[in-house]
Formats: C-alpha cells, structure tokens, sequence
C-alpha cells in the first residue's frame, strides 16, 4: 500500500518541477516569469503543497511593474493562502501594500481574498492593514468586498485592531450592496464587533 501511495503521489507533481519553476521565477524576461506562473497555475489546486514554497517569488513580481502576470501571480497566491494561510501570512505587508497602492489593477480582487484567508488564523498580521482591508469594500468585484467583510469580522473578534471606523461602511454593504454573499458577509463581520 505504501507504494501505491507514493505512485499517487508522485503522479499529483507530474510536471511540476520545483527547481525549474523557482528558477523561471526569477528569470530575466518577463516571459519566463509568465510561464512559471502558468506552471504554477496549473498545478496549484491539485498540488498546493508543493506550489507553497513558490510563495516569496510569486510575492517579488507584484513589484516588478514590466511583468505582466500579477494577476495570475495574485491568483496563486489566493489559492495558496486558502490553503495554507501560515505559509502566506509572512507576505501580507507587501499584499496590503499593492492593494492600498493600486486599488483598481486586475491583481487587487485576488489579493483581497489572501488577505481574508491570512485573516483567518492570522488575523494579527493584518492590524497594520486596516486601510487595504478599508478599500477591499469600495472594490469592484463582489469577491473582493466579500472577502474584505470577512477579514474585518476576524480582526473585530481576534485583534485589537482599530475597525469601527469601518462599521458604517460595513452597515452600507450589508443593507444595500447588489451582492448577496457580500450581504451576508457584512452582516456577518458586524455581528463580531463589540
């Protein structure tokens, strides 16, 4: 049985070479970087445990502005930090940072749902990020604002992070937003705060 189970195993990382991956993420063209992203895409939901240790270098290229993967970059980072959110918890200064920084870039609504995973078992590494959480509730997608509510729910309940400045907007969102899960979420998170 054992090694029908390493067979299994090692039938989940075809094609995953972890080496290779790292290297292309830090490769010197954008186009190497967008292929690892690809190759990391690909295998992050079957395989989350080995894409975890791509984190730091999915990270890096939200600042580097030539690349033209962010979104994809953000997408994996989401799916990981849903995951593992421990793992992802040490990048959620410069996430917060790229979100309060570029509130409408396509990578944001992904971000947004890193940060409401870290939230989830490490909602003290968001205190600091009030204001990226703040601008999570005017966003767009209705994942993003979602995601957002949750995250202040937790920090309500698990921190001592300053968020009733927020309970007006929250209140906003959970009687009028077109979205039912975002609704939801806001009726939530306000429920959690004192």
């Amino acid at each position: 049985m054992d090694g029908g189970h390493a067979v299994e195993e090692h039938d989940e990382s075809v094609g995953f070479d972890l080496p290779s991956v790292l290297a292309q993420l830090d490769g010197r063209t954008p186009a190497e970087c967008r292929d690892a992203v690809e190759t990391v895409q690909t295998h992050v939901a079957e395989n989350p445990d080995a894409c975890l240790p791509t984190v730091p270098k999915l990270r890096t290229l939200l600042e580097q502005p030539d690349v033209d993967c962010q979104a994809d970059a953000a997408y994996c980072l989401a799916e990981l930090a849903e995951h593992s959110p421990v793992d992802v918890a040490p990048s959620a200064d410069e996430l917060a940072t790229f979100v309060a920084e570029r509130p409408a870039h396509d990578a944001t609504p992904a971000l947004i749902r890193s940060l409401a995973a870290i939230s989830s078992d490490r909602p003290d590494a968001l205190v600091d990020h009030v204001d990226a959480l703040d601008i999570a509730l005017e966003n767009d997608a209705p994942e993003a604002r979602a995601a957002g509510a949750t995250a202040f729910g937790r920090l309500a309940t698990e921190t001592d992070a300053t968020v009733d400045p927020v309970r007006d907007r929250l209140a906003e969102l959970a009687a009028d937003d077109p979205d039912s899960t975002v609704k939801e979420r806001a009726a939530g998170a306000l429920e959690q705060f004192p």
